[in-house]
């Protein structure tokens, strides 16, 4: 998964949420600026603002140990076409 698709899927989950980049901002303490060039892929974020990301919009990245551990994607992170596959799938 490139920082573009990571991008993406955020903006995705935001939208899903349905949360303004003003309120994620809010939830998650980073300023709507950065919310916005992070959404446009224009920014690099540190795993650190990721998490932060990811914790305000009531997600975490355990569902990447858990399809590598399914054997789905041999000792690999999965990529996001997979994880699309498994979340409708309803492994994750």
């Amino acid at each position: 998964m490139d920082t573009r698709e990571i991008s993406l899927e955020l903006k995705r989950l935001r939208k899903q949420k349905r949360l303004s980049q003003k309120a994620l901002s809010g939830k998650c303490g980073i300023s709507r600026a950065s919310i916005i060039a992070i959404e446009r892929g224009a920014s690099d974020m540190s795993l650190s603002t990721l998490l932060e990301i990811l914790n305000a919009l009531g997600m975490d990245l355990k569902m990447v140990p858990k399809a590598v551990e399914a054997g789905r994607v041999a000792g690999r992170f999965p990529n996001l076409d997979e994880l699309k596959k498994m979340r409708l799938a309803g492994e994750l």
